[in-house]
C-alpha cells in the first residue's frame, strides 16, 4: 500500500491536529485505491467529502484524489506537481504552522511535503500501474524517453524509465536537503526530531532507487529491478525545468 503523509504517523501523537489530518488523508487515499468499489462510486464519495468540508486545503486534497482517479495520467511535470501540492496541502499547512519557523522555513517544509509525495509515487509507479492503471510521472518526460505504458507492466525498469525517475529525483533531492536544514531550526525538540528523522529517511530512500548511488546494478540490456517498496509508515519538491516544484505548487493555488 502506497504511503500518503510526509511524516511517520507514529511520530505524531503529540500533535493531534496533524495526526487527525494525516488520518483523513490516508482515508482519502484508501478510498481512491479501493478497487472493490466502482470508479464512479469512489469519485462520488470523494466529491461528497470535498463538499462536506469547509477546510479549503482539505477540499482541494479530496478534489486532487478525485481528478487523479479519473484522469490516471499527468501530461507534464507542472501538472504532476500541482496534483501533489494539493494532495498534501492540508498536512503541509499544519506541519509548517506547528514548526514555529519563519515564512521561508515554512515554505521549505511545505516543499518537502510535496517532494516526499512525489518520491512515494515514483517508488510505487509499477504497483500503481499494475493495480490501478495510473501513471504518476510526467507524460512528456515519458514520451521523450520513449517509455510506453506497457513498460510499467513488468517487474523491471529499463533505461528509459530509469532516466525519467532520475530526472524526477534530480528535482526533489535539493528540496529535501533544504527542508532538512530548515527542520533543524524547529524549537520544539520532539517535532524537530520527528521532522529531521523523517526527511533523512526519505532522502535515503531516494538514494535506493536503482542507478542512484549504492544499490543494485543494471543487468543485461540495461534493465534492473523496480525500486524497493518504501518501509516508511505512511506518506507528499525540487527543481522543475524552470523552477522548484514547491514554487510551482504554490502558483497552482493562486
Amino acid at each position: 500500500m502506497r504511503p500518503m503523509t510526509p511524516l511517520d504517523t507514529r511520530r505524531l501523537d503529540a500533535w493531534p491536529e496533524i495526526a487527525a489530518c494525516a488520518a483523513a488523508l490516508e482515508d482519502a487515499r484508501a478510498l481512491a485505491d479501493d478497487a472493490a468499489r466502482p470508479v464512479d462510486e469512489r469519485r462520488d464519495a470523494l466529491a461528497g467529502l470535498a463538499g462536506a468540508t469547509e477546510d479549503t486545503a482539505m477540499k482541494r486534497a479530496y478534489q486532487a484524489h478525485e481528478k487523479a482517479l479519473v484522469a490516471r495520467r499527468f501530461r507534464s511535470w507542472s501538472e504532476l506537481v500541482a496534483y501533489a501540492g494539493f494532495a498534501v496541502a492540508p498536512f503541509a499547512e499544519r506541519f509548517a504552522a506547528a514548526s514555529g519557523l519563519d515564512e521561508a522555513g515554512r515554505q521549505k517544509l511545505g516543499g518537502y511535503c510535496v517532494a516526499a509525495h512525489l518520491l512515494d509515487l515514483a517508488l510505487h509507479c509499477g504497483d500503481e500501474f499494475r493495480a490501478h492503471d495510473r501513471i504518476y510521472l510526467p507524460g512528456d518526460w515519458l514520451r521523450s524517453a520513449e517509455v510506453a505504458p506497457e513498460d510499467f507492466a513488468g517487474r523491471k525498469a529499463g533505461r528509459g524509465l530509469r532516466s525519467v525517475l532520475d530526472r524526477l529525483l534530480d528535482r526533489i533531492e535539493p528540496t529535501m536537503a533544504d527542508a532538512f536544514a530548515a527542520a533543524g531550526a524547529i524549537a520544539d525538540p520532539p517535532l524537530r526530531e520527528a521532522a529531521t528523522t523523517e526527511i533523512a529517511e526519505r532522502s535515503r530512500l531516494a538514494r535506493r532507487v536503482p542507478g542512484r548511488g549504492p544499490g543494485p546494478r543494471p543487468g543485461p540490456g540495461g534493465a534492473t529491478r523496480w525500486p524497493a517498496r518504501s518501509r516508511s509508515p505512511r506518506s507528499t519538491a525540487g527543481r522543475s525545468d524552470s523552477g522548484s516544484a514547491a514554487s510551482e505548487s504554490r502558483a497552482g493555488e493562486r
